[in-house]
């Protein structure tokens, strides 16, 4: 499976890469300076920005009643005992693939992407939620709702028509599902916030598997995607030397130097083959200084995209540790770092 999902993603990302820097291939244009070419890149980077700014989402109409499919989930929060354990979101940017637009925005605070097939399955839990048809509570029943702490917020475009949902930018509707006590018969009572009246069943099988998510496994494997339409030039670091990597169009370049797309290609796709093997665990990092063995820099070409800084360090006998943006939530294996460091020595 690891193989596989690594063949898949530097698939793609190597097709975004031919496909965004042959774009201008084979057309004419007029011969012009790099400063020049710089400038215009920044004023149509710039100008973009100021049109997604200026488009408001629309406003969210909270649903009595909530029915979604899986295609129109824009936003999932989930809240245990008071405290956001999980945080999905799809945020559209101009700097990103499409395949890129969701973010696990708590329990990782750095760009983490998303394994949306994974994803689409805990959907797909949710959406068998019953929530049309309230149930009937007996006098004196404590369902647990009044005051609960736990909570599941859906943002989701109301429709049950797919294609409507996939063409639909933004969510239209939301609901805050109160969570309450068991009901003694496999089920625990909820209530969808600002109608607590309506009372419903949900069963608990739903809610364990839901609640009991690895946030890890909802993530691809790899550090970080990176649109190579918006890279301005990559920054290697290793030991106290610094490799450079520049695309631009049809003119590719290493330490300054022209090289040929193949070559440029084979440092860039390498940079995507360590993967991220498992989490740290809390409390397990190692104290004092460590060895820092490779820092790969992504400079942007647009304000809007982040620059994106990963830095592995050692960590034990089998696994580095990686920063990105300076958070530090994951393991990869050393060989695998080792590799890498060793194919950019030799290709520079």
């Amino acid at each position: 499976m690891r193989k596989i999902l690594r063949k898949l993603l530097l698939l793609g990302i190597v097709s975004s890469l031919t496909a965004g820097v042959l774009s201008g291939c084979g057309q004419e244009t007029k011969a012009k300076t790099s400063s020049q070419e710089k400038t215009e890149k920044t004023e149509t980077k710039k100008g973009k920005s100021e049109v997604r700014s200026a488009e408001e989402k629309p406003g969210m109409t909270v649903s009595e009643h909530p029915q979604f499919i899986s295609d129109g989930v824009r936003r999932l929060v989930l809240v245990q005992e008071g405290t956001e354990i999980f945080n999905l979101s799809k945020e559209p940017a101009d700097y990103k693939m499409d395949f890129d637009y969701w973010e696990i925005l708590n329990p990782y605070d750095e760009i983490a992407t998303v394994n949306t097939e994974t994803m689409y399955t805990l959907f797909d839990m949710l959406k068998e939620m019953d929530l049309t048809a309230p149930v009937a509570v007996e006098d004196g029943v404590d369902t647990g709702i009044a005051g609960t702490s736990t909570k599941i917020t859906i943002d989701f475009v109301n429709t049950q028509d797919a294609d409507t949902a996939k063409q639909t930018k933004y969510a239209d509707s939301t609901a805050t599902l109160l969570i309450g006590g068991a009901d003694g018969e496999g089920n625990r009572y909820a209530a969808v916030e600002g109608y607590e009246d309506a009372v419903y069943r949900v069963p608990s099988a739903l809610l364990d598997a839901v609640y009991g998510l690895n946030p890890f496994d909802y993530i691809l494997k790899v550090p970080a995607l990176i649109n190579i339409e918006t890279v301005e030039s990559v920054e290697i670091r290793i030991g106290g030397k610094t490799y450079t990597m520049e695309p631009d169009q049809d003119r590719y370049k290493m330490n300054g130097k022209k090289v040929e797309k193949e070559e440029f290609t084979d440092v860039y796709q390498a940079l995507l083959t360590v993967m991220l093997d498992s989490e740290i665990e809390e409390g397990s990092q190692p104290e004092g200084d460590r060895e820092e063995k490779l820092r790969v820099v992504y400079h942007r070409n647009t304000e809007d995209a982040p620059q994106v800084e990963m830095v592995y360090y050692s960590y034990d006998d089998t696994y580095d540790s990686i920063s990105i943006n300076g958070s530090e939530h994951f393991l990869v294996r050393s060989a695998d770092v080792d590799a890498l460091t060793e194919q950019i020595k030799k290709a520079f």
